[in-house]
Order: structure tokens, then C-alpha cells, then sequence
């Protein structure tokens, strides 16, 4: 059984294809819905499709649809029980009571965030981390739901997010690391973004200067191309190029030199 640790990017799906054609058990990481098999099985068009789920990834969910119509006498299975709750709180008032607090806590979290974008930047700083400190938090119990409702076979291969390290471990699974992957293909050394690096530390409680990521976080996020970009050619990768870049030119930055980008960037917005 393996975890594939990946991210919702075009340039990601070819190394996808190549570990869910080595299973018979594809386990995708998405709340149930209706028409997800129609769409699979060619009975309902891809786009309407993604316009009726409105995910945030449309380009990368058609083409990912795609690719599923061509894996043919492969199970696939959506297994994501707590987006589940949170669709069934949203959608009809109902739902687990540990899923709805901890919704809370983290739009809490992020609210506090967000609204103080224009304050000082040692409280944006602290006010991100409290945000992080929360999500870090969401994703173990989604992996810890994900995992209890999973049943481990050798054929099976389970999508994940990046982040989603523990998933492996509670599974007792190969972690498959995509970007790793993409990284091998270009002959270069894999650089963690700052945000991702935050989210490990706080996920396997590490010793770290959280601040310094955080302030670094902050940064990235501020800079980081925000459409979905699509690869010109075979080898292509132009997110994950263009993300290793910033994650390298951020790591170089002091809290100090944080500082003074971020208030330099945000001043004139």
C-alpha cells in the first residue's frame, strides 16, 4: 500500500498515473459526491462536472477526471470522511460534533489572521502561527478519520495532500513523495517551501524557530503565483520551478529582512 503525498498541480499528474497504474485500488482524496462515477464512467460532461463541485482546481480536476476514464477496470473510491462532516454542517446543519469545533477553531484562527494584515508585523506573525498551530491540528484529525476508514491491502494506492505526512505512518504505508519525483526529473535538490516546513514542524512537533518560518510563510504567500499554471511541453514544470525559486530566495531572509519586504509590499496595496 502506498501514500502519494502530492499537490493539486497539471505537472503533477503524470507521475500520479504512474503509481495508480500500478494498483488495482485507487483511493482519492475527496468527500463522496453523486456524480463523481457518471463523470468518470463518461455519462456527464468533465466541465459541468467541475463547475457543480466548484473545486478550486478546475484545470487540474478536469484533467485529473480525464485521466481517471482512461484507468479502466481500477476501483476508485473517494475517501475523505471529515470533509464529509463538514459538508453535511454546511449543507444541512448536521454532522460530527469534533469536526464542527475544530472548523471553528481554524475559521477563528484564520478570521484573526486575515484582520490583521494592516497591524504590526510581529502580530500578523503570531496571528498566523495561532492559524497554523490550528490547521496543523485539522489535518492530523482528517488523517486520523482518513486512516480509520481506510482498509489497508497491498494493491491500494491513497492521494494525499503534501502535508498530510502522518497519513503514511497510521496506515502503515510507502509515503510517495511527488515532488521529490519532479525534483529527480530536473536534477535538483528539493527545497521545502517555508509554509510547508511550519506545517511539519508543528504537525511532528519539532524544535524549530517557529517565528522565522512564519515570518518566511508570510513572505511566500505573498509572493507565490496564485492561478493554475499549465505545462507547455513534456517536462514542463513551471509551479514547481517557480516555487523552488521562492522557497530559496525567502529561505535567505532573517526575520528582520521579513519585516521590512512585507511592510514594503503591503504598504502600497
Amino acid at each position: 500500500m502506498k501514500v502519494i503525498l502530492t499537490t493539486s498541480r497539471v505537472e503533477n499528474l503524470i507521475f500520479i498515473k504512474k503509481e495508480f497504474e500500478k494498483a488495482n485500488v485507487i483511493i482519492l482524496e475527496e468527500p463522496r459526491n453523486d456524480l463523481f462515477h457518471e463523470v468518470v464512467e463518461g455519462k456527464i460532461d468533465v466541465d459541468f462536472y467541475v463547475r457543480k463541485i466548484g473545486t478550486q482546481f478546475p484545470v487540474y480536476t478536469a484533467r485529473k477526471i480525464e485521466m481517471l476514464r482512461n484507468m479502466r477496470g481500477k476501483e476508485i473510491l473517494q475517501i475523505e470522511p471529515y470533509l464529509e462532516e463538514v459538508e453535511k454542517i454546511r449543507n444541512f446543519s448536521t454532522g460530527d460534533e469534533g469536526v464542527r469545533e475544530m472548523e471553528r477553531k481554524v475559521n477563528k484562527a484564520h478570521a484573526e489572521y486575515t484582520e490583521s494584515f494592516m497591524i504590526d508585523f510581529d502580530e500578523i506573525v503570531e496571528k498566523y502561527l495561532n492559524f497554523a498551530r490550528a490547521d496543523a491540528e485539522r489535518i492530523l484529525m482528517r488523517d486520523r478519520m482518513r486512516a480509520e476508514a481506510i482498509k489497508p491491502a497491498d494493491d491500494l494506492v491513497v492521494e494525499a495532500g503534501i502535508r498530510h505526512i502522518k497519513l503514511a505512518e497510521l496506515l502503515d504505508a510507502e509515503a510517495v513523495f511527488i515532488p521529490g519525483y519532479i525534483a529527480g526529473e530536473l536534477g535538483m535538490e528539493y527545497r521545502e517551501t517555508p509554509v510547508d516546513a511550519l506545517m511539519r514542524a508543528l504537525i511532528c512537533e519539532e524544535d524549530c524557530d517557529y517565528s522565522l518560518l512564519a515570518a518566511r510563510s508570510l513572505i511566500f504567500i505573498t509572493l507565490v503565483e496564485k492561478r493554475e499554471m499549465v505545462p507547455d511541453f513534456e517536462g514542463d514544470y513551471p509551479h514547481f520551478v517557480h516555487e523552488q525559486k521562492l522557497a530559496r530566495f525567502v529561505s535567505k531572509l532573517d526575520y528582520e529582512r521579513c519585516k521590512k519586504f512585507f511592510k514594503r509590499f503591503w504598504s502600497h496595496k
